[in-house]
């Protein structure tokens, strides 16, 4: 079972990009995927080797994804699931308007 003692994902909504934190027991590989909820697609795929402690990650150059809503998970590099959350992408028109 992976270690993952706080998990947080900042900001949402968010326009340009997503950080990751998460504190970590153990190194552990794994796998950062974004997924758009409404395409039914995944538009972002990230691996990353964390370490004990804290370890920050970000998800970068995410303007072009359109408003809506998107899936986050992040597993192990055996497919273990760590973390699941749904992340916002917010309207240029409309900064901080959450988009359900």
């Amino acid at each position: 079972m992976v270690m993952a003692k706080e998990i947080s994902v900042y900001p949402n909504p968010f326009d340009y990009y997503i950080i990751l934190e998460l504190t970590c027991d153990e190194s552990v590989d794994c796998i950062i995927l974004l997924a758009d909820i409404k395409e039914g697609k995944i538009v972002r795929m990230l691996g990353a080797g964390l370490k004990p402690g804290i370890n920050r990650i970000p998800l970068d150059d995410l303007q072009f994804l359109a408003p809506g809503t998107y899936q986050l998970n992040i597993k192990s590099a055996d497919g273990e699931p760590i973390y699941q959350t749904k992340v916002f992408k917010q309207s240029p028109d409309n900064p901080g308007i959450n988009l359900n």
